[in-house]
């Protein structure tokens, strides 16, 4: 059974690899498609906001300023579209990854000096900028702003550090024994057992970070890389397709979430230009359009790829303000209705997406079964006696 559950994987990595250059060419094929119709669509949704949005704004601008306008739409969408590559978003991807591992690195540890110190002192400036200094690919959420994550709150670092005051249980501290450590300390039954609770949550950390992450949670819309690892792991945002179908999952999961992230920022870029000859309602903070895109906020139904926002504070400023925004937000799914030929890639890579979910599946089936039979066979071991010789009679 041994030599079976190896082979079963052996097979599998095999399948997966002559599997990935056709998953790579129609990645490459759906961006492709992407850029040709990508000037039309962010033309179309410009078009709708300035003659049916504010048709009196754009009426009054110059000829020379309309035709500025329009170039300018060009230069960001040829200047977007070099960017809209597998290599390059993986790169953003691998730049994402790497931001969130340090900010998650800096949150444990101010939450691990706080607790340690017995205070609930707040991040000084000097920190907050240095958090922020990491990219300039995404700000940091402002103060007052909402700001919604999955990583986990602590570390295993945190529980193996044990609690203040109390000396560290053996299998904890593998450390030399000092002077004062050798002293009998006296604890109590309370304090005894919430250290042995805070080494079995510092096990259980261990193991969650190191156990792959589940294959239902690995969909083409949410990312399961949104959760930052103990420890990078570069396979998942390299440019080439890793091997195992499980961290192929992910590597899927990172381009999606950079390629989410690419058409933000042009977006983004758009609604300046459009700010800058006055005919933009207003300028939307690019944390709001992560929490639309990540379906944190409802909006109102709007034309393609255009966002449509109520503004509850226009009924208080009188009968005149407006009582809502529509702002451009390119989305994949947007731009996939109104382009056939990028639905059908779409169509593709999904039926290749389910393909590999199942074998990732079979995989980790495999797996499990492998790890269950290598550890019959050295529990086996471990229990038979031993063959040592019996002594001579006299």
């Amino acid at each position: 059974m041994l030599d079976e559950a190896q082979r079963q994987i052996s097979l599998l990595l095999q399948q997966q690899e002559e599997l990935a250059p056709d998953l790579y060419r129609d990645l490459a094929l759906y961006l492709q498609v992407l850029r040709e119709g990508l000037l039309h669509a962010v033309q179309q949704a410009c078009f709708h906001l300035a003659t049916q949005v504010v048709p009196d704004r754009y009426n009054q601008l110059p000829s020379e300023r309309r035709q500025a306008f329009q170039e300018r739409l060009q230069e960001l969408v040829k200047r977007s579209s070099s960017l809209l590559t597998v290599e390059q978003l993986m790169g953003l991807a691998a730049q994402q990854q790497r931001r969130e591992h340090r900010r998650q690195r800096l949150r444990q540890q101010r939450l691990l000096d706080a607790f340690l110190n017995g205070d609930g002192e707040e991040t000084s400036p000097d920190e907050t900028s240095n958090e922020e200094t990491l990219s300039t690919e995404t700000p940091t959420p402002q103060a007052g702003s909402v700001h919604l994550s999955l990583d986990l709150p602590v570390s295993a670092d945190l529980f193996n550090r044990g609690l203040p005051g109390l000396p560290r249980p053996p299998a904890i501290d593998q450390a030399a024994p000092t002077p004062e450590a050798e002293q009998p300390v006296e604890r109590s039954s309370e304090q005894q057992l919430l250290q042995s609770l805070f080494q079995m949550a510092a096990e259980g950390l261990e193991s969650a970070a190191q156990e792959p992450e589940p294959v239902e949670q690995d969909t083409g819309e949410q990312d399961p890389g949104f959760v930052a690892p103990a420890e990078l792991d570069r396979r998942v945002t390299a440019a080439s397709l890793p091997r195992d179908p499980l961290l192929q999952l992910r590597w899927w999961g990172h381009f999606d979430r950079a390629l989410r992230r690419r058409l933000r920022n042009l977006s983004h870029a758009v609604n300046v230009e459009m700010m800058r000859v006055g005919l933009a309602q207003g300028l939307l903070p690019m944390n709001l359009l992560d929490a639309v895109l990540e379906g944190q906020v409802e909006v109102l139904p709007a034309p393609a790829n255009l966002l449509r926002l109520p503004l509850p504070a226009g009924q208080l400023l009188g009968p005149g303000a407006p009582n809502e925004v529509l702002a451009l937000l390119l989305r994949a799914s947007d731009l996939e209705y109104n382009q056939p030929r990028l639905r059908t890639c779409r169509k593709r890579l999904e039926q290749r997406r389910r393909a590999l979910r199942t074998m990732a599946k079979r995989f980790r089936s495999w797996q499990r079964r492998l790890s269950a039979l290598e550890a019959e066979q050295q529990w086996f071991q471990d229990s038979a006696p031993s063959q040592t010789p019996a002594p001579d009679q006299p």
